[in-house]
């Protein structure tokens, strides 16, 4: 699940606490003694009305995936890029990165690993095959509401390399952006799409 910023290669080139004092109502407990005392108070009476509640603060949505179906280990099937990827300034559609891995967790994290996928390929206007080679990972959060997505986090430059009808391409690069887009979610598969639509990934559960 992610956006693709950019890839091209051009051919002939190498390319603080109060400040002004507490608000009304408020004390600054600074005594370590009364800090604990204070504690044990609200413990006590927070055990004696509902039997042992927690004192901790709630996690908040935003810091979890949002979507439970989500949650787990993901192959890709296949991937579909319209126009992320280009040779020489032009941009071309491309498709398969089979075998890459996602991970998604409960807390939010979004994990996809490229050690094992397959090449990105298309077919430039001549006829000229394009192959992409992609490697390394990125992790990024995601929050999903059963049918949008969107991830938060860096821009991640990874290792990619290409070849031109077998031969290697000088100076190809690429980098992923954290994005959104909708999906469709179920116990065995997904599809994601970004929001550009430029983009379609399939998935199946590990």
């Amino acid at each position: 699940m992610r956006r693709l910023t950019a890839a091209d290669c051009d051919a002939s080139s190498t390319s603080a606490a109060w400040p002004f004092g507490c608000p009304a109502g408020f004390e600054l407990l600074s005594n370590p003694v009364m800090r604990q005392l204070r504690f044990l108070l609200a413990a006590g009476i927070c055990a004696s009305l509902c039997g042992g509640c927690s004192l901790s603060p709630p996690v908040s949505a935003s810091h979890t995936i949002g979507d439970s179906c989500l949650v787990g280990s993901w192959t890709l099937d296949n991937e579909v890029n319209r126009s992320g990827w280009s040779y020489a300034n032009t941009p071309l559609s491309v498709s398969g990165l089979h075998g890459a891995r996602l991970t998604l967790g409960a807390d939010g994290t979004e994990n996809e690993v490229f050690a094992e996928s397959n090449p990105l390929v298309g077919t430039l206007s001549d006829g000229r095959v394009l192959s992409i080679t992609i490697r390394g990972s990125f992790t990024f959060r995601l929050h999903a509401d059963g049918h949008r997505y969107v991830e938060t986090g860096k821009v991640t430059v990874l290792p990619v390399t290409a070849t031109l009808d077998g031969a290697p391409v000088s100076d190809y690069h690429g980098s992923y952006t954290p994005g959104g887009g909708t999906y469709a979610c179920s116990q065995r598969t997904m599809t994601t799409t970004t929001s550009s639509a430029v983009q379609t990934d399939t998935w199946s559960r590990n």
